[in-house]
């Protein structure tokens, strides 16, 4: 019997599931609609405090501060998102990692590709998650040190002329600032189900190559033709299943999708002023607005280049189809290839709102905006 190669749950995203039960983001048994206490605290406090943000964005009396917030304001909205999908969409987030994760091939040389490409994805999702953790740093120690917050928040007391108020804020922001960068991790996740689907797109292009060559000792004495069906049929099955778990993956998170496309022109325009006229006083300052527009930048290109992968993975099967052995067919079994051909004509291409279609052409259309804007915001400013 042929070897079969399979790729397991990268030891990573098991980790990061760990981690949102350790932390009482996640359960480990259903909670057939309702939340714990732990849940229902993250939520609520950092509703407060994206409110915090943006009654401050409102009330301030500076320009430049009132477009930083706005951004601020903005990415809680999208962290505020996917906190209600980390929440009150646990378990089929879970199954969809699970179905998604599950893959193998006879193909040695396939095997390698695909988990090299996983590899990579998992290291630079670490490295991306280090930066987060190295900003969480800076928000917690430096503060204590300046004793000031790195940008002002709307709340009741006056922490910056009481030190017990200083001392509340200040364990407030860290607790959100946390809650942020452990939010992080659910969209890593995401990242993580997007490059499983061009893997499982990549192992079924290597079957339709693969077409009516033996794979077990019983399949050599079998007629090449019915072989070739065989293969085939199994093949469609694959990729309608593949199809339909990628509808469910977009139905469930379309929302959280296009709230992050609709907002990243704006926050990463927002980040890039605020770096570009701030005082360049307070260093540490500085380093948060850096933060501020590569986060926007990196999160919404991952996003959009692994939807682009999706549709270019499956964009190829039909051209893997014709590397297979049809010619040697039956006139028949030709026809079978020629529908299946037509089918596969139309690649799987992610489009959320019914507007935005997730590929590189949409970021280049995101970051042409922040640009315009930018360029809105100085005029006004000079």
């Amino acid at each position: 019997m042929a070897r079969k190669y399979s790729i397991k749950l990268s030891d990573t995203v098991h980790r990061m599931i760990t981690i949102y039960i350790v932390l009482g983001f996640w359960t480990t048994q259903s909670s057939n609609g309702t939340v714990s206490a732990w849940q229902l605290f993250y939520f609520l406090s950092f509703c407060l405090f994206g409110s915090s943000v943006g009654i401050e964005a409102y009330t301030t009396e500076n320009t430049d501060d009132c477009i930083f917030l706005v951004t601020t304001t903005l990415i809680c909205i999208l962290q505020l998102g996917r906190l209600y999908n980390i929440i009150w969409k646990q378990n089929k987030t879970i199954d969809l990692i699970h179905e998604a994760s599950t893959n193998s091939t006879d193909d040695y040389h396939t095997f390698c590709i695909v988990s090299g490409k996983l590899n990579k994805q998992v290291s630079l999702t670490k490295n991306f998650f280090f930066c987060m953790l190295f900003l969480l740093v800076l928000v917690v120690g430096l503060p204590l040190i300046k004793k000031e917050l790195i940008f002002d928040l709307a709340l009741p007391l006056d922490y910056k002329n009481s030190q017990i108020g200083f001392y509340v804020a200040y364990t407030f922001n860290v607790e959100n600032f946390f809650v942020s960068i452990t939010i992080i991790l659910f969209a890593s996740m995401l990242w993580f189900l997007m490059m499983n689907f061009v893997v499982k797109y990549e192992i079924l292009g290597s079957d339709f190559k693969n077409l009516g060559v033996a794979r077990t000792e019983e399949e050599e004495h079998k007629n090449t033709e019915s072989l070739f069906l065989k293969h085939l049929v199994e093949s469609i099955k694959s990729l309608e299943y593949i199809n339909g778990l990628l509808e469910e993956f977009l139905s469930n998170f379309s929302y959280l999708f296009l709230l992050q496309i609709v907002t990243s022109s704006i926050c990463i325009c927002g980040g890039v002023y605020s770096l570009a006229f701030s005082s360049h006083t307070n260093l540490v300052q500085d380093g948060f607005y850096f933060t501020v527009p590569f986060f926007c930048f990196f999160d919404t290109f991952a996003l959009l280049y692994l939807s682009n992968e999706i549709m270019l993975a499956s964009d190829r099967l039909s051209y893997c189809l014709f590397e297979s052995e049809w010619m040697d067919q039956t006139q028949s079994c030709k026809k079978y290839i020629l529908i299946v051909v037509e089918r596969l004509k139309q690649p799987q291409e992610l489009v959320v709102g019914k507007l935005f279609p997730m590929n590189l052409r949409t970021f280049t259309m995101i970051v042409n905006r922040s640009y315009s804007m930018f360029n809105i915001l100085q005029n006004f400013r000079g």
